[in-house]
Order: structure tokens, then sequence, then C-alpha cells
């Protein structure tokens, strides 16, 4: 290309965008550089990209150069033929001389060439006014410009065919590379629907080469798993129904298929019918996705989604403003709304131990611990307030803070745990009322590590004070009485007795018929055993005075007392009592069985105990069967 002297309106910029010399050889007339008529190229924009020797004049009379924008009355119709898509030719004046332009659209608008020469004589325009002569000489001129006009124009048909021919090799190639790079699987389909062509991506798919599938039934090759799946067996008869009528499929299809290795994996599947150059009848192309992994995470998702709508127990998503975003059927059950209505609440509103004040602070919290579990309670819609389980977990999902909060109605659990409590408390009292607390203790241990009640519990106790009390002249007593009335006064006495034991804290032991054995310094150990025992001891003597003026019936005790050392526990597998073995027992006893109706009688070690704290009789000795003689004495009152 000369070297010409271009202006510099254009500016640097501009020129950035020109062509290179090969893309802009392929678009040019090869003679254009010899052409004695000016031939210039300009983009859409009508910016100068190209211009011949010959048409330097015009463009320095213009006032523009390469990568100018065009200015001339050319501009104008420059724009119109690249968007139009239209050639066109335009007459205009440069200078003193009149051209005739032919402009040329190229690719689609986004070139447009433009051929001129000039007709400044077929205008008749002349200086001078020569004669005959120059007419004739003009004619001759016009003659030899139309030649070369027919010439241009027959080069320019050249040119355009040729233009025409790399626009769609370019073309052509361009649809190659997408064909073979997609990463989507691509078919084409004769008529029949056999495999014409294959590209990687789907070659890949079905774990086949492309000369495998050329040739075989499309659906053969992707093998359609429809044997226990009515709507895969309904896509693939929609697959052949297209085929055999010649249609596009209206929409895609999901299937599943099974490759070369026996791999199931799931496709979408587009058919439409195309119109191939030169082949008749039409074709098919298939295009063929991949979403295995997305379906089965819809898939899961749909699941999820499932099943917290069918759960059982209430799941709430709650917005940071504390309304709910969304509510399972078992939520809406359980609150006593319409789904719908419970959207437009907020959990203040069926919570009652939250208070709207604090919900920013509760909320905050969340953002931190992100999970809570404990125990609440919620209120349905008619004011009804029941105990729920309820677990919150602060979450993000697309980009926004939620609390997912699931709760169980836990009224029946409560219900039974209160039943539960109830009946251990039963089985408490009547433990206590049977053992010492700290002998029903062990007995529950030994329940729990064992299994069952059964094992001896036994232990020696160093110093206690044991009594024993029996009415005199019961058996009398029961043949003036009816057992009714019988069992009557024996409760109120012996109730009255349990009241004084406890208030004096010693356990009582057991009643034996119309005897009552307590004792004093077990199972917890008290230094004072002998003297509360005594104290118990003149008590039962008022009380029984009492029940005698009330009853009118003589109620007369024999007490007897003896300090000493024990062994206590339980024995047996059923109907378990605590009891009392040894010497100390027997001993006191027989202070009662030998003792004197209406009195206390105590053995020698007792009185030792006793005697600075209250006054006594010495009765003397006392034959007493396994001991021998012993020394007893009468408890009378305090000092």
């Amino acid at each position: 290309m000369p070297n010409f002297h271009w202006t510099t309106s254009g500016g640097e910029s501009a020129r950035q965008n020109l062509p290179s010399q090969p893309e802009l050889g392929s678009r040019m007339p090869p003679s254009s550089e010899d052409n004695p008529s000016p031939v210039l190229q300009t983009n859409g924009e009508g910016v100068i990209c190209y211009g011949n020797p010959a048409s330097e004049p015009l463009l320095q009379v213009w006032g523009c150069g390469l990568g100018d924008r065009l200015n001339s009355p050319l501009q104008g119709a420059v724009a119109e033929v690249s968007r139009s898509g239209e050639p066109r030719e335009v007459t205009c004046v440069c200078g003193s001389a009149y051209y005739q332009f032919k402009l040329v659209p190229l690719a689609s608008g986004r070139w447009v060439n433009l051929y001129g020469w000039e007709m400044t004589a077929d205008l008749g325009v002349s200086a001078n006014g020569e004669g005959m002569v120059q007419n004739l000489s003009r004619l001759w001129e016009q003659a030899k410009v139309r030649s070369r006009n027919n010439s241009q124009e027959l080069q320019l048909k050249i040119w355009e065919c040729l233009s025409v021919q790399q626009h769609l090799r370019e073309q052509q190639r361009q649809l190659n590379a997408i064909f073979q790079e997609a990463g989507i699987g691509i078919a084409l389909l004769d008529r029949e629907g056999r495999i014409l062509r294959t590209n990687p991506a789907l070659q890949r798919m079905l774990e086949r080469q492309e000369e495998e599938l050329q040739g075989i039934a499309f659906l053969e090759a992707i093998a359609l798993q429809d044997a226990l799946d009515p709507p895969l067996a309904e896509a693939k008869a929609e697959i052949q129904a297209a085929i055999a009528q010649c249609q596009s499929l209206p929409h895609k299809l999901e299937v599943c298929c099974r490759n070369q290795k026996g791999i199931s994996f799931w496709i979408s599947l587009g058919l439409s019918v195309i119109q191939v150059a030169g082949a008749q009848p039409p074709c098919f192309m298939v295009l063929i996705e991949d979403i295995s992994e997305g379906k089965l995470s819809r898939d899961a998702l749909q699941l999820t989604q499932f099943a917290i709508d069918a759960a059982a127990d209430i799941v709430l998503w709650i917005l940071p403003s504390g309304q709910f975003a969304y509510a399972n059927e078992a939520a809406a059950r359980a609150l006593g709304y319409e789904t719908q209505q419970l959207l437009g609440r907020s959990f203040q509103e069926i919570a009652p131990d939250f208070a709207t004040a604090n919900w920013d602070e509760f909320w905050q919290s969340m953002q931190q611990q992100r999970s809570f579990a404990f125990e609440t309670r919620l209120q349905r819609g008619n004011g009804e307030i029941f105990p729920v389980d309820l677990t919150v977990n602060g979450i993000e999902f697309n980009h926004h803070q939620y609390i997912c909060a699931f709760a169980r109605d836990i009224t029946e659990r409560k219900q039974t745990e209160e039943a539960l409590r109830m009946a251990q408390e039963r089985s408490e009292r009547l433990l206590l009322n049977i053992f010492p607390a700290s002998v029903a203790k062990q007995l529950k241990q030994q329940a729990h590590d064992n299994g069952q009640m059964g094992a001896a519990i036994a232990q020696r106790f160093e110093d206690v004070t044991v009594l024993f009390a029996d009415i005199v002249g019961f058996t009398h007593l029961c043949s003036r009485c009816t057992p009714s009335d019988l069992v009557h006064i024996l409760n109120d006495i012996f109730s009255t007795f349990d009241r004084l034991t406890q208030e004096r804290g010693l356990e009582k032991i057991k009643t034996i018929g119309d005897a009552y054995m307590a004792v004093g310094g077990l199972p917890e150990p008290q230094e004072n055993n002998a003297e509360a025992v005594a104290e118990l001891a003149l008590a039962m003597m008022d009380e029984a005075a009492r029940f005698s003026v009330q009853s009118g019936e003589p109620i007369i005790l024999r007490v007897g007392l003896a300090t000493g050392p024990v062994v206590a526990g339980v024995i047996g597998l059923n109907k378990f009592s605590y009891d009392l073995w040894g010497d100390t027992v027997n001993l006191a006893s027989r202070m009662e069985s030998l003792g004197v109706p209406g009195c206390i009688q105590v053995t020698q070690q007792a009185y030792e105990r006793l005697r600075h704290r209250y006054v006594f009789e010495k009765r003397g000795k006392l034959q007493v069967k396994g001991k021998g003689e012993t020394i007893a004495y009468l408890l009378k009152r305090r000092r």
C-alpha cells in the first residue's frame, strides 16, 4: 500500500481499531492499488480503513485520512448502507469535479466498500466550451471510462463472490469448533433417527467412539432406562413419535440412560428438526446435557422438603423480625391455624415465655450460639397453652438469616412424667414408712445396680437404746371389743406412738400384735439416744393414760429399755422389713415381759446412762433367760 500523507483529525485511538493488513487484504479487490478510480473502505461507523492511491486527492479535499471518520457528503450514505445492508449509488462533488460512488456493504454491514469514478464530462461540465472536436474527444473518453467501469463492476462482482465464500468458510470453521468443543453432547440424526455424527462430549458420556455410534439408532445408543419407570417409557415414546413425524420436541425431556460401561446417568434432552444445505429430507439435531448431579441434588431437596412438610413435629422458619417465613402442616394443626394465617403471625404471639421486648436480644444470641435446645410453652389459637421441646438453629440461606425451629408437643410426656413422679413419691413414702431413709436409699441403689432388691443389708451399731412396749391385758380387751373397734383403738394408739417417735428423731422398727418396738441411735448415730428413748417411754405412758380416760377402757403399758450394741439390717427376698438382732434386743424384750404393768423397766447399762437426769427405783435381780441374774431398775420420772 502506498505511503499516503493522511490527515490526523481522527487521532491515535481511531487507528488502533483499524484492521490488520492480512485482514484488510482479504476484503479488498486485488486490483485496487492499480485502479485509476478512487476505492475506499470504511467500517459501519464511517471510519476510513483503506484508500487506494487514486483516492488521495479526494481525501485531501475532504480533509480526512486513514483512521478518520469520513468527512464528506458520502458519510450519511455509508451509515445508511451499513444499517440496511443494501448497496446503493451516490453522486457527490469534490472541488470542481463530479464523482459517482457505488457503496457495497460487507459482513452484514460491518464494512462498506466505496468504488468511484469521475463523471464531470458526462454531466457536460466544461471550463472553456470547446467545439465539436472537443466533444468528440469527450465522447471517446466517456467510452473508455464506461469500459473501465464495466471492468471494475466485473472485478467487484468477482470480489464479492470471493468475500462471501470466505465468510461462509469462516462460519463453517466457527460452527465446527463449537461442535467439537461444546461441553454438552450433540448428535446429528438422519430422517430415520440414526446417528450421522456425534461430538466428543457425547462420546465421553456414552463411553463410545464416534465410529461405534455412526449408523445406529439414537435410542439404542443412549439405552434409555424405562423398564420400571412409566415416565421414562413415556419419554421414549415421545422421542419416537417426534422422529416418526419429523417434528421438534416442544420441550426438553429428563431421562435416565446407561453408558457402555453399564453406568446409569440422567440427561436433559432436546431434539430439533434442521435443514442441512443439499440434504433431503431434513435432519435432526439432539442436544444432551448430563444433569445427574443436579437432579440428585434437586430430588434430595424435594425429598427433604416433603419430609419436612409431612413431619409430625412442628417446623417453623422465622425471620429476624420474628415473623414466620414458613410453617409445615403439623405446625398449623398443632397451633390451630390455617397455614396462611400462621404465616401472618410472629413467634412472640405463639410463645408466651418470649417477651417481644427481649426478641432482639434473643436473635443476637442466636447469631453467636447458633443452636439452642430447651423446654418452653406454645399457645394455640384458642388460647390453650401446651409444653414443647424446642430446638432452634440459626441458619443462612440465599444470603438471608433465619431461625429454623423444631418443636415437639410433650403434653403426653409431661403427663407421664407427672404420673411417674407421683408414683415415685408414693414409693418413696412407702419405703420411708418401712425403712429408715439411709436404708431405703441403699435398697434403691441396690435395685438400680442389680435390677432387683434382695441382697442382705446389715450394719453393726455399738451404742443404741432399744424400747419394747406392750399393752397389758390385750387378750381380755380383744374379747370385749369387736374386731373393727379393736383395730381402731390400736391404730389410734400406735399412730400416736409413731408421731412421738418421729418428734424425738427415733426409728420405729415394727409392731407385733399389741407390742411396739423402737430404737434410738441408728441408722444415724445419736449421742443422747438413751435420753431420747426414755422421753419416748414417759410420753407413751402419758398417752396411754389419756387413751384410758377417753375410751373408758383401761390401757396399761409395760415398757422395757436396754442400751448396748446391735446389728441392724434387711434380709430376705420379699416382704422386707428393717430389724435388729443381738443381746441388747433380747434384754429390752425381757425387760418388757418381766416388767411391772404401768412401769418402765431398764437394764443396768441404761440406768447408768440415765440416772443423773431421771429418778429410778431399784427393783433388784431378775432371772433372765439366757443371761442369768440381771439387775433391773424402774424409771419413775424426770429429776
